[in-house]
């Protein structure tokens, strides 16, 4: 009797699970493109292998009715096959995920390995567009499979960042040196930034202070020359999307700064401009090619009577970026080039350039060193020489060291470079994915 039961149990399980197996309806719909000229495999084979495998995709004819239209083509290259796979998913809100990659095969390769990867490249690319929400189980006999499109969510990033469409990091910098005959040297950073990605807007906030001491002694006495600065910034970037494909966008700027280094005793920019990103979220593997032009009035006081003799006055600006990102694993480069000049007078104008990489210790660690160069033609703010005799040597001294410092932010030719270490809290992908105006200034 217990065998007969056993035998019963086996039975009821099997037929359970060929109900559920017969009953079990794919969700995810995909439109498939596909043109192999001169290539070693099947456009069918590939199509009818990769539906097999993936048991819940389902081929449409109408592309306005699939979750994914998924695009294989294949161009010669030297002594090889190159393959590029193209995914776009559904747009929401005018949004849509969109992925690129490619793979070069030789021609020495057999057709099924090269089936075999292309078949692992049409996963991977899929990936990013399914994601179950729940666990499958058996509903009344039933096998449930439910998966959406992740283009209905905020950018993802990490499996436990799901969801998080923002990130805050704090920063904070100290050096400290007293040296005997010397005096004090010492400098100090804070800022926090903020970022909100939204699928057609992305909201970037950042603000900071700084204090910098300078000493020297002075010839012939005992006593040392000080000097010190202590300034702040604020940056506000709110940016739309003006294609469904997130490429063109419209930047708001808004800064302000209090930077006697520079002799500004305060500036404020506001200014609105449009960018191009040929790829507004990098994904891993995809490069962005972008630029940008903004203008905007400028609000400027001086510590000090600048070059054209005014102590404040009210000037235009534009700028104009162009720049490239590789996002890599785990690596990321960024370049870019860009000027700005003075409406009124073109004379006062500068170049920039810089080159960064990004090392993603984690999604939220990042190391970064960067390079920057800068020209500047002439500079508004630059203080107008003065002629003054000093009878007291400390006087005289502390006065050559802020006119050195100045010089230092209107000198013609300059080169910075630096390393900073930085945690993001929230969704620290964000930072390498999304480009639309990325941590753009109009304080230049």
């Amino acid at each position: 009797m217990l065998h007969g039961l056993r035998r019963a149990l086996a039975f009821l399980t099997a037929a359970a699970i060929v109900l559920a197996s017969s009953t079990a309806t794919a969700t995810l719909k995909i439109s498939w493109d596909c043109y192999l000229p001169g290539a070693s495999v099947d456009c069918s084979v590939i199509e009818g292998s990769l539906t097999s495998k993936i048991p819940f995709l389902k081929v449409v004819a109408d592309p306005r009715a699939a979750d994914v239209i998924v695009s294989l083509t294949s161009v010669p290259a030297e002594n090889a096959t190159r393959f590029e796979l193209h995914f776009i998913g559904k747009r929401v809100d005018g949004d849509a995920i969109e992925v690129r990659t490619n793979d070069k095969i030789p021609w020495s390769i057999d057709t099924a390995t090269s089936a075999v990867r292309l078949l692992t490249k049409l996963e991977r690319g899929l990936d990013d567009f399914m994601d179950q929400k729940i666990a499958s189980e058996v509903r009344d006999g039933t096998l449930d499979i439910e998966v959406i499109d992740p283009v209905r969510m905020p950018y993802t990033g990490r499996p436990e960042q799901n969801g998080v469409d923002w990130y805050v990091a704090p920063m904070l910098g100290t050096y400290v040196s007293d040296v005997e005959g010397i005096g004090i040297n010492a400098s100090g950073t804070a800022s926090l930034s903020f970022n909100l990605s939204r699928p057609t807007w992305r909201l970037q906030q950042w603000i900071g202070a700084n204090y910098n001491q300078q000493s020297q002694p002075v010839p012939g006495t005992t006593e040392t020359a000080s000097v010190s600065f202590a300034g702040a910034n604020a940056n506000d970037v709110l940016s739309w999307s003006l294609s469904s494909d997130n490429r063109w966008s419209l930047g708001l700027l808004l800064a302000a700064e209090k930077n006697p280094q520079a002799n500004y005793t305060m500036r404020a920019n506001g200014s609105a401009g449009i960018e191009y990103d040929l790829v507004p979220r990098q994904t891993v593997n995809q490069k962005n090619f972008g630029m940008r032009c903004a203008a905007g009035p400028e609000f400027q006081r001086y510590d000090a009577t600048n070059i054209e003799g005014v102590n404040h006055q009210v000037v235009g600006r534009q700028f104009c970026d162009i720049f490239l990102s590789w996002h890599f694993t785990p690596t990321d480069v960024w370049a870019s080039i860009g000027e700005t000049s003075i409406l009124k007078d073109p004379r006062y104008r500068s170049f920039s350039g810089t080159i960064s990489a990004t090392w993603r210790v984690t999604d939220n660690i990042t190391v970064s060193p960067w390079v920057s160069v800068q020209q500047i033609n002439s500079a508004i703010n630059e203080a107008r020489p003065a002629n003054v005799v000093y009878s007291d040597p400390l006087q005289e001294v502390e006065a050559s060291m802020l006119a050195a410092v100045e010089q230092g932010y209107t000198s013609p030719f300059g080169i910075q470079s630096g390393l900073s270490v930085r945690y993001l809290f929230g969704n620290g992908s964000l930072s390498s994915e999304d480009q639309r105006w990325k941590n753009t200034s109009n304080l230049r």
